[in-house]
């Protein structure tokens, strides 16, 4: 059994993630338009009703804007208890995850990991099925030790590269967004990637697939955050391939190879 993944939008403007395995699919944020949505699932061959579960981290637009049409479609949210309550749903079914606790669903196991970002109780997921680990982490404002082991067990890494520092102190933002953004609560800069990805799996037996994910429009450019994390990663040992996600369109594909074991013991 492989385990597949595709970008169907990633940025201010969207973001959503279709994690498929043994024939099921899940995703992870939804926070595209209706539209862009069907169009990026019909590319797997998907509706929003065979869509098992959507996970997700936050409650920021960004990151929940469909979420109404899936649980329409009996489509089932899965969330910490807060994100829960701040999405505040009246329809379809819910599931409430414990950050640590692992969750069994349509044959994935599903882990949520706390982050720091202005939200009520931001997450990412570790995502595994097959043997095979995906962990997804798109808002954080500091690279957190605690992550290191999750992603060090990972295959494939979605992880935030939002904005190069020296780009966003120059930038048109004003003061106080760009103290937002730089704050630990915010997102996270190439650097701190970098920095995040080299403690992570300097050392270590796996050597993941990296995508970079929320790239700013005005504060980073693609090809900048992937020649920084390439170079931090390079000087650490490790030659990895490196992707920054398409704020849009479906092409953006990962499947893996033979499966391998994954144990995680994660505790917070």
């Amino acid at each position: 059994m492989s385990l597949s993944v595709r970008n169907l939008g990633s940025g201010s403007s969207g973001n959503a993630l279709l994690v498929e395995a043994n024939g099921a699919a899940l995703l992870v944020d939804c926070g595209i338009g209706k539209r862009q949505l069907v169009a990026g699932l019909a590319a797997s061959g998907h509706t929003l009703a065979s869509i098992s579960a959507v996970l997700v981290t936050h409650e920021h637009g960004d990151h929940v804007r469909s979420l109404p049409d899936l649980a329409r479609a009996g489509v089932t949210t899965i969330a910490t208890a807060h994100t829960l309550r701040a999405v505040a749903q009246d329809t379809g079914e819910i599931e409430p995850i414990r950050a640590g606790t692992p969750l069994a669903a349509s044959g994935f196991e599903i882990t949520a990991l706390p982050v720091s970002h202005d939200a009520v109780d931001p997450c990412g997921y570790a995502i595994s099925a097959g043997g095979r680990l995906v962990t997804v982490l798109t808002d954080l404002g500091t690279p957190d030790p605690a992550l290191c082991e999750a992603i060090g067990a990972s295959d494939l890494v979605v992880l935030e590269a939002n904005h190069d520092e020296l780009m966003l102190r120059a930038g048109p933002y004003p003061a106080h967004l760009k103290r937002r953004v730089l704050s630990a609560s915010g997102h996270l800069s190439n650097a701190d990637c970098a920095r995040l990805l080299t403690a992570a799996l300097r050392g270590g037996p796996r050597r993941p697939t990296i995508w970079l994910a929320h790239l700013s429009q005005t504060n980073n450019r693609p090809d900048l955050a992937e020649r920084s994390i390439r170079d931090a990663l390079a000087t650490a040992g490790l030659a990895l391939p490196v992707a920054a996600m398409a704020r849009s369109g479906r092409q953006q594909a990962w499947r893996s190879a033979a499966p391998a074991p994954v144990q995680l013991r994660l505790a917070f």
